[in-house]
């Protein structure tokens, strides 16, 4: 029914009625608005070295023949070099994924491998979402889980491995929040505190290691972003900051809230365990200095929070030369750049899983599936790629 026969007089009623249960929910969140107004501060901008890395998006490394789908893993930082790289076919079960941290296969991933060593686990202990791999229906979540556990692997790397030497004032910066759902609570905790012993022993070294996770949007900013605008919260002729306190964090949240709580606010069980997801403390941060410009949600490792003054603004520094995406840390886009893949890219590798299929059939076969692959393409299709 086209909008025109709609009676939009007794529709506006309706959307008004429906409205009324949701007006006192604004009027708080203009509270919580208000609260972060008063807590603003200003952000002056420190030099550092920010490196970053990413997960190319799963939709960009994914080759497909059909029956054949093989999924490319591959997590690049922001000068260019490749931290892992991974392909796995669609229908992978766990128990053949095991192969990624045993040291006699060719399947081998290194970062992966440290992290599962040290935190003495394998991947089906590691996850509990990874274990629906090979399941109907569930193994697309189970990939996606995969791609977060391989980058935060590369964190830890980069966090932990003595053979890298940071020099200076370095920021990591990770494209998401630092928090995760990835990872069990019974694991989190031993990967967090092998992070904070990393970063401790590069102190030792007069380097300082900064975590950052940055994101390009959360719950806690799309709630919030109307109040935000009314209040004019960060409408500042300048960078600033303000804290996103827990109550209001939680507030923005409808799951469990072992994804917001760190070793610092959870209680522990009775075992004497705290189990938690994060190691993040929450901020919205406006890197520009207009009052329109953009704010983004930003987790700083919590135990380095005392800091964030100047964490925030060596990542100030960085945002600001953000390109295309304004006012966005220039090191998370540089490594989105390197690892993307062009077009031409896709083509070749689709070529390459073509040539394997191609290993086991016969010269006749062979010329079926290339004839099938080369002439039997949509005209259409190509036509308007082309175009």
């Amino acid at each position: 029914m086209a909008l025109a026969n709609f009676d939009l007089e007794v529709l506006r009623e309706k959307i008004r009625s429906a409205y009324k249960t949701d007006d006192p929910v604004l009027g708080k969140f203009r509270e919580y608005a208000r609260r972060l107004k008063d807590h603003v501060r200003p952000l002056r901008p420190y030099a550092v070295n920010a490196v970053s890395f990413v997960s190319a998006d799963g939709g960009d490394n994914r080759l497909t023949f059909n029956p054949a789908v093989v999924e490319l893993v591959r997590v690049v930082d922001s000068r260019g070099n490749q931290c892992a790289l991974d392909a796995i076919p669609s229908t992978i079960r766990i128990e053949e994924l095991e192969e990624r941290i045993r040291a006699d296969t060719q399947n081998l991933i290194g970062p992966l491998q440290r992290l599962c060593k040290e935190v003495g686990k394998s991947l089906r202990d590691i996850s509990y979402l990874i274990r629906s791999l090979g399941q109907p229906g569930k193994s697309t979540g189970a990939i996606r889980c995969y791609r977060d556990i391989v980058e935060w692997a590369v964190l830890y790397d980069l966090v932990t491995n003595p053979s890298i030497q940071w020099g200076g004032d370095t920021i990591l910066v990770r494209d998401g929040l630092l928090r995760t759902k990835s990872f069990t609570r019974e694991s989190f905790p031993v990967i967090d505190a092998r992070l904070r012993a990393g970063v401790a022993a590069h102190a030792k070294r007069n380097v300082a290691l900064s975590l950052v996770g940055v994101a390009k949007q959360s719950a806690v900013l799309s709630r919030l972003a109307v109040a935000l605008e009314l209040e004019e919260t960060f409408h500042k002729p300048f960078p600033c900051y303000a804290q996103v306190d827990q109550d209001i964090e939680a507030d923005c949240y409808n799951f469990d809230l072992t994804w917001l709580m760190t070793y610092e606010t959870s209680e522990p069980d009775d075992s004497g365990r705290r189990l938690y997801q994060s190691l993040g403390q929450m901020f919205l941060a406006k890197f520009g200095d207009r009052p329109f410009d953009p704010v983004w949600p930003v987790d700083v490792a919590v135990w380095q929070s005392r800091s964030v003054d100047k964490i925030l603004g060596q990542l100030t520094v960085d945002a600001q030369q953000g390109f295309p995406i304004p006012d966005y840390p220039m090191c998370i886009q540089k490594a989105h750049d390197f690892a993307k893949l062009t077009g031409l890219e896709v083509e070749i590798l689709q070529d390459l899983l073509v040539q394997v299929m191609c290993e086991k059939l016969t010269p006749e076969q062979t010329e079926k599936l290339l004839r099938m692959k080369y002439l039997g393409q949509s005209i259409t299709a190509v036509r308007y790629k082309e175009g």
